[in-house]
Formats: C-alpha cells, sequence, structure tokens
C-alpha cells in the first residue's frame, strides 16, 4: 500500500512538472544574437529541490536506525543567494553593509562607533566655527575697515576692479584664432547645404558634394556595437515552478511537512561544488534539519544528497547519548568596517549594544555629542546584552539526543521527477536546461528588478538626506573602497 502511494505521488509530480517545463514565460524585448538560435540548448539549467519530513511517533519507531550514525560538511562548498536573507540582514542591522560574495558568503561590514561619535563632534565644531567666520565677517558701519575706504586713493591709482562709467561695458572681444588652411570634415560638412550659394565658397562646395545629417546619423548608429544580452545570475534563490502544484498536493494528501522549498539556475561549466542548506552556523537556535545537496553534470546529471534530521530520541532507550553531528561551515562573516579585519563575536555583540544604547540616547532627544561620559570618557550604557538578542551569536549546545541520517546519489533525467524513499525524509528533484532564449527572457528580467530595486533604493537615500548625491552618482574617486 505504501509502495502504491509513493508511485502515485511520483505520477502525480511528473505530470505537474511535464505541463509547467511547457508553459513559456511572459515574453520581453530582447535583441538576441543572430549567430545564436533561441530554440538551442544553452548549457543553463534550472534545479529544483523540496525536502519533506514524516517524524510521527510511529514512523520513527517502525525502524531500527542506527545508533551512531556519523556525518560531516564538505570543505569546499558554496551557498544560494537568498535576497530574503540579505533584506533581513539589512533590517536588522541598519548600520552595517551586507556583501554578498560570489559563493554565496556574507559579509557584513560594522563600523565602530567610536567613529560616529567623533564624526559628530567634528560636524558640530566646524558648524561653530562657521558661525563664528559669518559674525566677524558682518562689521558695524564706521568700523576702522570702513574709514579707511573713505580716505582719497594716490593720484594715478585707481581701487582694484574699478571701471571707467564712460566706457562701453561690452566684454572684451577674444582674438580670433587663425583657421587652418583646409577645415575639418567634422566641422565643415554640416555647414555646406548653408553655403551652397555663397561666391566664396562655390569651389570648395562643387569639390566636396553636402552630406545629410540624417545618413550621418544612421552611420553612426550601425557603427555602434549591439551590447550582448544579459545573463541571469547563478545560485541565486528561486521560487519553485515545476514541483509547486505537485508540493501543494501532497501537503494536502500526506501527512509529511515541506522543510525545504528552492530553485536555482547553474550555468554551464561552473563548479560542481556542493551546495549548503541551512544556517546552523550562523543561527543562535539549531534547526532540525541540516544537510547539503551536490549536481554532478557530464554525459548524465547525478544528484547527490545528504540530510540528516535531529530527534529527541525517543525511538531509542532512556538515557541513551551521542555526539552532536557538526554546525555548517558560517555563512556570515563579520569585519570592520575601515579595517576589514574580521571581528570576533564579543566585538560584534559590544558594537552592536552600543548601537542599540545610541538610538536609546537620541530617542531621548539628547544630542549625539554627549553620548560619551566626560567624566570617564566612554560610552555609557555599555552592558552587553544576552546572547538570546544576538543572532549572530552561537548556541553551544545540542538539543537534541539522536539524527536520522540519509546520503544517496541517483542519475536524474532531464524533465523527470526523481524521489528518494525514506520513511522520514522524503527528498524530491528534478531538473531542465533552458534554451538561450529562456536564458536571455530571464536575464532581461533580473536588469529590471535590479534597475527597479536601485531607483527605490536611490529614491529612499535621497529622502532621508536630500543634499547628499546618490552612490551611482558620486564620483568614484569619492566613494569609500571595500
Amino acid at each position: 500500500m505504501k509502495g502504491q502511494q509513493s508511485l502515485n505521488w511520483l505520477l502525480t509530480l511528473l505530470m505537474i512538472s511535464n505541463v509547467a517545463a511547457a508553459q513559456d514565460p511572459l515574453p520581453i524585448a530582447i535583441d538576441v544574437p543572430e549567430s545564436v538560435d533561441p530554440n538551442a540548448g544553452s548549457g543553463w539549467l534550472r534545479i529544483e529541490l523540496a525536502v519533506l519530513v514524516d517524524d510521527r511517533a510511529e514512523v520513527v519507531a517502525s525502524e531500527a536506525w542506527p545508533p551512531y550514525p556519523s556525518t560531516e560538511y564538505p570543505n569546499s562548498h558554496r551557498r544560494l543567494r537568498d535576497e530574503q536573507l540579505l533584506q533581513q540582514l539589512s533590517v536588522q542591522y541598519p548600520q552595517t553593509e551586507v556583501i554578498t560574495e560570489p559563493d554565496g558568503t556574507i559579509t557584513l561590514l560594522l563600523p565602530d562607533p567610536q567613529q560616529l561619535v567623533e564624526k559628530a563632534k567634528a560636524d558640530a565644531l566646524a558648524v561653530q566655527q562657521e558661525a563664528l567666520m559669518q559674525a566677524t565677517a558682518i562689521l558695524p558701519s564706521g568700523a576702522a575697515g570702513a574709514e579707511s575706504n573713505d580716505k582719497p586713493m594716490p593720484s594715478g591709482m585707481e581701487p582694484l576692479g574699478a571701471t571707467n562709467s564712460t566706457e562701453s561695458s561690452e566684454p572684451i572681444a577674444l582674438e580670433m584664432i587663425e583657421a587652418p588652411d583646409k577645415p575639418t570634415n567634422a566641422g565643415a560638412e554640416w555647414l555646406s547645404p548653408f553655403t551652397e550659394n555663397s561666391p566664396t565658397n562655390s569651389s570648395a562646395n562643387s569639390a566636396t558634394p553636402p552630406k545629410n545629417i540624417a545618413d550621418t546619423s544612421i552611420e553612426d548608429a550601425e557603427e555602434t556595437p549591439t551590447p550582448p544580452p544579459v545573463l541571469p545570475e547563478s545560485f541565486r534563490v528561486l521560487p519553485v515552478e515545476l514541483l509547486s502544484q505537485g508540493l501543494r498536493q501532497l501537503s494536502r494528501t500526506s501527512p509529511d511537512r515541506l522543510q525545504i522549498s528552492t530553485a536555482w539556475l547553474q550555468a554551464p561549466e561552473v563548479a560542481n561544488l556542493p551546495i549548503i542548506l541551512d544556517n546552523s552556523g550562523d543561527d543562535s537556535e539549531w534547526p532540525q534539519l541540516q544537510g547539503f545537496v551536490q549536481i554532478r553534470t557530464g554525459d548524465t546529471l547525478k544528484v547527490g544528497v545528504n540530510f540528516w534530521w535531529n530527534t529527541d530520541a525517543s525511538y531509542l532507550p532512556e538515557g541513551f547519548y551521542m555526539t552532536s553531528p557538526p554546525k555548517a561551515p558560517a555563512q556570515r562573516l563579520w569585519r570592520d568596517d575601515a579595517s576589514l579585519l574580521p571581528l570576533p563575536e564579543p566585538a560584534v555583540a559590544k558594537r552592536q549594544a552600543t548601537f542599540r544604547a545610541i538610538e536609546a540616547h537620541l530617542d531621548e532627544g539628547l544630542p549625539l555629542v554627549e553620548f560619551v561620559d566626560p567624566t570617564t570618557g566612554f560610552f555609557r550604557e555599555l552592558s552587553s546584552e544576552p546572547d538570546n538578542k544576538n543572532r549572530f551569536s552561537q548556541s553551544a549546545t545540542w538539543p537534541w539526543r539522536h539524527f536520522i541520517h540519509v546520503a544517496d546519489t541517483r542519475t536524474v533525467a532531464e524533465g523527470y521527477v526523481r524521489y528518494f524513499d525514506h520513511p522520514v525524509l522524503k527528498i524530491i528533484t528534478t531538473w531542465q536546461e533552458l534554451t538561450w532564449g529562456e536564458v536571455y527572457q530571464i536575464g532581461a528580467a533580473d536588469r529590471e528588478r535590479e534597475e527597479l530595486e536601485k531607483a527605490i533604493s536611490d529614491a529612499k537615500e535621497a529622502a532621508a538626506n536630500p543634499t547628499a548625491l546618490p552612490v551611482s552618482q558620486v564620483p568614484p574617486s569619492q566613494q569609500s573602497l571595500r
């Protein structure tokens, strides 16, 4: 009965995946190079993966699991770029600059709060100096400076900048620059239609026929090379499409709970590195599902899965204990904004606590320059908060007693759904190769999305600081180097 139910799931997912694969994306106007067939295979792959879990007591108790399973993360790996996670980090740490590396690692540049206070002091001092200079520049009538202006000037001397009112106020004419014997093509040809009847230029006009402005524009446009279409971004988290309807049906008709549902594009000839799909190395709470997946391309495409589900070991004897599995390598790296050196967790926690104290100080209506205690010279209210409020700190205690592990590698044909059958962990995956037309369509959509996000970011920056230029308009020499 169970095998028949699994077969029905496979048939349902396969049918839905074939229907979804036949649907064309919304067309976007793009210029496909003449040498490229938009209907030809591009080598770009769309891969979708889902992990479902059924950890009911009767299910986990129906099998005899290895008491001491072992697993580890690969040394070389990559992460998927998750736009939602990046947005969450930007909101959670507004003082931090969030940067994504090519392998999916996230670098967070955290400034030193002392620099903010020093800058506030310098700005306040500059305002005071400017006000003092403006006050001293305004002299009362009858002052010594005014009396000196009433003294008669010696004969033959005139004040600097004085002009004779009887002379013409017209500007002095510039000296004429001698023209070359033969005019340049760029400056002479466009005047020829207007000087055809001129007797002095009749010989030149007869030797050089006039040229139409429209023809020149057409030639210039033909000489300008057409930029190649934009390619999409590899290894960016996308919503599932091929498996979406099948997963919804499984959620309604089975007790399995969906834990992971993701998709991504993979460019041809990229390194087949394992992709870690959990953030146990960054989160304070230990996730119950951990693991990674590896796509191996070649004559056939193979998918290798390695996942484990942490449990309370209620199916094992009382008092059973085993060593915890490893945490994933950290995806987020904290660095100092100025020196770019890595920051240890205590330093990050202290800076975050300081920023929260500064925000509370400003909320009370107090100026930032008064945040430093003049008697001690140190920041006020610098007690670090508990680790449960610092999401970047890790928990050293494994809250589970056992984990159920599955590791397998299967060949997956294009357009088919591969189901890794397991009593607790159900892994479903599929893939398809994109045509060049589909690749360029996705790339154009990504470009429109980036331009829209950039416009929104510039608008927010302009609203927050009306006198500052957007980052895109700041000269490169004035931008901070990262």
